[in-house]
């Protein structure tokens, strides 16, 4: 069975892009056109995007923190928000 390999593109906002927190389950990304409330795990996970942390990083953290989740639900969430940034063009990655 082959691994999955390490995911070490590193995500940062896109410029015109910030996020404002507002309780520590909840933050807004505020982005030129308008802005999208973050809460759950998408709010953790927009915490985590510093410009420094690769996708795999940004995982790790996660699943260390949710011990009891399953580690592959968590990379799959990580995986799809990240996705539906980069869609959006909210989210560049450094390579």
């Amino acid at each position: 069975m082959s691994e999955t390999p390490a995911d070490t593109r590193i995500p940062r906002l896109a410029v015109g892009c910030r996020v404002r927190t507002v309780s520590p389950d909840e933050a807004m990304l505020l982005v030129p056109e308008g802005a999208l409330k973050l809460k759950g795990s998408a709010s953790e996970i927009i915490s985590l995007i510093d410009g420094q942390r690769s996708v795999e990083a940004i995982t790790i953290e996660l699943q260390q923190k949710h011990a009891t989740t399953d580690s592959s639900q968590i990379t799959a969430e990580v995986k799809q928000f990240l996705d539906k940034l980069h869609a959006r063009s909210v989210l560049l990655y450094n390579d």
